[in-house]
């Protein structure tokens, strides 16, 4: 149906008046007119003015609504007792939440009318096709915070992430705008509104392709080194424990840096910051292909690896302002794609490419290449937000606290740590291990090529199967079991398979990562949320990865035995499984 605009109140209410004399009621003998938008676009007003012209009882959605997070659960509850009521000529009453004890308060009983304006947030769901005319009504966005501060202080502007996250799951799933039969912008002017509505954003095919760029040099860093540590080591002299620290570093990196990433990406945006992250991965590489020389390789490190750390801890944050929550695990998944592809690739080249560069030094810094390129993919997404103005598309959140007291945090914080003890470990020592066992060095690579390159497709299947499934557990416990197996098949007969056994490891891996990812979005409240979450997440899981491959290498010095390392993964791997048994769909959410 087309959505017609009007200017003024007194023309809506001519507009309405027609509508209603047309289509008569539509919920048994009564009469609906719902009046939707977002917060602080001026609905009451405009509802209470309706009501007064049409001599008809208001009803304002804000008294029903069940805390700051059951919006959906307040569409439900309103339809059944104020619509089906009306409907079937029965009493209706509607619900109501005690906020001082915040449960659900008693049912609020409501007065016969024949014509009911029905306003506020999810008012078109609540009526759905019951209602005779929809009113959608908007302004711009720095308007609407302004209005509803205002109104509301200081209580509204701690839930306004909060509750613009509510409002987008809500019209993600339910008629919103383009439903509505007449629109009104309460706003200055319509002009401004156009030109300062953030909704949109770039568009989404955008956003794809610039998530994608950034994504393929994520990892490309570490995994385009493992091959090349026999070459390094021989060239440069160096001891295990300082191959291990090239390894260490920039998990080391996302740890550490989790936290003033998050901060950071408040104070400058959120692409802006990826921007910035992108520079440092291509400098950083690039740095390693000067010559032999040991700062060059340790310094290009650590600047590749606070550009991961920065845009790694940023990326959930994006993935949840841009996409629908019902296509967060899609996303996140082309996100892992790309990822673990450019890992892969990475892995599978970087012998024959130091063959065909002429030196191990110009292999690493060739993937200073594919960061320049992807500083060229991104930058038309963070010129297109920066031109949208607000990205997060509502004022950002001032609060740097990390979800410390949230045991929900903590559980997938956990969770992930032990699952990246896992990835970095095998990253480092996989190699090794089957050159231990009279591998050749290119071959060993390749071995490692095909555990990144299983991430490549379970990193994008696993996610998925989270927008399908009413349980990511599911997924979350198969690949455990499956990474259990690859490890034990490492640990016990490492010649027997190997080529399955690094199959099974790679899609354990990818698709617990991913779907870990996915919950940094599911469990988080709101964008700015999503980036404390992360932050803490990160800090805590890479952290504890950091020390993963250097422990790895002091068990098997300690033992004398590469299988060693594979029996303490696999003992490790019970502990992943414990803990994605535990993240409940239900949990409660991030603040």
């Amino acid at each position: 149906m087309a959505v017609d605009a009007v200017t003024d109140v007194a023309g809506l209410v001519g507009d309405v008046r027609r509508l209603l004399s047309e289509r008569g009621p539509r919920a048994g003998d009564v009469t609906i007119v719902a009046v939707d938008g977002p917060s602080g676009s001026g609905k009451t007003t405009l509802g209470g003015d309706l009501g007064d012209a049409l001599g008809a009882l208001v009803l304002h959605v804000d008294d029903m609504h069940q805390g700051w997070t059951g919006l959906l659960s307040t569409v439900d509850l309103a339809r059944a007792s104020l619509v089906d009521a009306w409907s079937t000529g029965r009493p209706a009453s509607h619900p109501t939440w005690d906020w001082d004890v915040d449960e659900p308060g008693a049912a609020a009983d409501v007065p016969r009318s024949d014509l009911v304006v029905l306003e506020g947030v999810g008012a078109f769901a609540i009526a759905g096709d019951s209602a005779s005319a929809r009113v959608w009504v908007e302004a711009p966005t720095d308007q609407r915070w302004s209005r509803a501060i205002s109104r509301d202080g200081a209580v509204f502007e701690a839930h306004w992430d909060e509750w613009a996250d509510q409002e987008r799951q809500l019209y993600a799933v339910s008629p919103g705008r383009a439903a509505a039969d007449l629109t009104l912008d309460t706003g200055s002017s319509a002009a401004a509104a156009d030109e300062a509505r953030p909704a949109d954003g770039p568009p989404l095919w955008l956003v794809v392709l610039g998530v994608v760029a950034v994504s393929l040099s994520m990892r490309t860093l570490m995994t385009s080194l493992p091959p090349l540590l026999p070459r390094i080591r021989e060239d440069l002299g160096l001891s295990s424990v300082w191959l291990g620290v090239l390894t260490t570093l920039p998990v080391l990196c996302m740890g550490l840096l989790a936290p003033p990433s998050a901060r950071l990406g408040l104070r400058l945006g959120v692409a802006r910051c990826i921007s910035l992250a992108m520079v440092a991965i291509a400098v950083g590489n690039l740095a390693r292909g000067f010559g032999h020389e040991v700062a060059a390789l340790y310094l290009g490190t650590l600047c590749a690896g606070a550009g991961i750390a920065l845009a790694g801890t940023l990326l959930p944050g994006m993935v949840k302002a841009s996409f629908p929550p019902g296509r967060a695990g899609l996303a996140t998944g082309l996100q892992m794609f790309a990822m673990m592809g450019g890992a892969a690739v990475a892995a599978a080249v970087s012998v024959p490419l130091a063959g065909a560069l002429g030196d191990w030094d110009v292999a690493l810094g060739f993937w200073g290449l594919v960061a320049v390129a992807g500083v060229v993919l991104w930058l038309p997404v963070d010129r297109a937000v920066h031109r949208g103005g607000d990205h997060d598309q509502h004022p950002p959140d001032s609060s740097h606290r990390l979800p410390w007291r949230s045991r929900t945090a903590w559980m997938l914080a956990g969770f992930l740590a032990v699952q990246s003890w896992e990835f970095y470990s095998t990253l480092a020592w996989l190699s090794p291990t089957y050159v231990g066992h009279g591998w050749e060095a290119q071959d060993a690579g390749l071995l490692l090529s095909v555990f990144t390159g299983a991430q490549f497709v379970s990193g994008l299947v696993g996610p998925a199967i989270t927008d399908r499934v009413g349980d990511w557990r599911v997924p979350l416990v198969g690949a455990a079991l499956c990474g259990l197996a690859g490890q034990a098949g490492v640990w016990l007969a490492p010649d027997a398979a190997p080529w399955v056994w690094a199959l099974l490891l790679g899609v354990a891996q990818g698709a617990s990562f991913a779907i870990g990812l996915v919950l940094l979005v599911r469990y988080a409240v709101s964008p700015a949320a999503a980036a404390r979450f992360t932050a803490m997440a990160f800090l805590v899981s890479y952290t504890v990865a950091s020390m993963g491959p250097t422990t790895m290498g002091a068990v098997r010095d300690l033992s004398g035995s590469y299988s060693t390392i594979w029996l303490v993964l696999a003992s490790l791997m019970f502990v992943q499984l414990g803990a994605a048994i535990l993240l409940r769909p239900d949990r409660p959410q991030v603040p």
